[in-house]
């Protein structure tokens, strides 16, 4: 009997063995198989890291008028059920020739006497040819293609950061879109100019709040990218952060639950810090979307309800150092809303500059 014991113990021994060596096996090959998240997770990206090691960092929070001259004419609406185009397709070329414009758009239609014309349209990353037969437009006297164009945009919004050392600034946090699907502005060019706050829209649920500012003809820098992670480009002066200090930024993994500020400017000509709660971080995302983030400063909220348009951008600094910014406002809580990781801000410039 207590040999059959002995054999019974030793066995359940030998079991916790085989399973504890099978568990940190998993494990082991978890880590080997995902490695590189895991890295990613817990450290700065090794790619911004080296982007670090040439940057000198100053934080922004200005607020400034911006620019885009789109790539082609952009559809906004489609009157017509017969042609092959749809809402977000980029009109490249007219009968083999480049159009920049909504003038040279009209133009092409007006002189076209109704007669077919073959365009070449981006949608998404694909380029195709259709062709489009101009109606007469009674009302008008004038022929017409049936669609809705754009072919720039412009608004307001925040610097979150510039790159002393070269000269290069990030702002928004967030691509600026057309069309209710969201659709990414593709752009020849764009700038960047100061602005005079006017006025602000305070925010109430359901309906966003806005900073209303004067676009001048002050241009500050120039906009090279349009990215899911903000607008990048280059400044023409050191006026905006020649008397500020550097700033460190911080790995998405040292960000904590819990106090942090915005920096942002108003309508005082000053930039200032108001303070937010970060109620959650979700350390795996990799868009745009990566904190939500409560105002909790009274005296921001008296000013604006919160969270409001012309505020993307706004840098957000925890324990000294810049951490994120401030990209989107709950639309039933405006004192709610998204900010995006530094780290992905430095890597889409990274990626899109160089």
């Amino acid at each position: 009997m207590e040999k059959n014991n002995v054999y019974i113990s030793r066995n359940k021994k030998l079991r916790v063995v085989i399973i504890s060596f099978m568990i940190i096996l998993l494990c082991a090959a978890f880590v080997y198989i995902n490695y590189t998240d895991i890295l990613n997770t817990f450290c700065i990206n090794k790619d911004v890291k080296k982007k670090l090691d040439n940057m000198d960092i100053v934080i922004g929070g200005e607020t400034v008028g911006i620019k885009l001259l789109a790539t082609g004419v952009l559809i906004m609406n489609v009157d017509r059920y017969d042609i092959d185009l749809k809402i977000a397709d980029v009109i490249l070329k007219v009968n083999g020739t480049k159009v920049e414009s909504n003038a040279e758009l009209q133009t092409f239609v007006k002189n076209s006497n109704g007669k077919e014309m073959l365009l070449e349209v981006m949608r998404s990353d694909n380029v195709f040819e259709v062709t489009v037969t101009p109606t007469f437009d009674e009302l008008s006297n004038e022929y017409k293609l049936g669609l809705w164009v754009k072919d720039s945009s412009a608004g307001v919004g925040t610097i979150t950061f510039y790159d002393r050392n070269s000269m290069s600034f990030a702002a928004l946090g967030h691509a600026v879109t057309e069309t209710k699907e969201n659709y990414i502005l593709p752009i020849t060019s764009g700038g960047i100019t100061s602005t005079d706050i006017y006025n602000i829209k305070k925010g109430v649920n359901r309906v966003p709040g806005e900073l209303k500012g004067t676009i001048t003809a002050n241009i500050i820098g120039e906009i090279s990218h349009n990215t899911q992670k903000g607008i990048f480009g280059k400044m023409y002066t050191t006026d905006y952060f020649k008397d500020k200090k550097s700033i460190e930024i911080s790995a998405k993994s040292s960000i904590k639950e819990g106090k942090a500020y915005i920096y942002t400017l108003l309508d005082d000509k000053n930039v200032n810090f108001y303070e937010i709660n970060i109620e959650k971080v979700l350390i795996n995302s990799t868009g745009n979307k990566n904190m939500v983030i409560k105002i909790t400063d009274e005296k921001l909220i008296n000013k604006t309800g919160g969270i409001i348009q012309g505020m993307s951008g706004s840098p957000i600094v925890q324990n000294g150092k810049l951490i994120g910014a401030v990209t989107h406002v709950f639309l039933n809580d405006p004192l709610r809303g998204y900010g995006v990781f530094i780290e992905n801000m430095i890597d889409d410039m990274q990626n899109s500059i160089e």
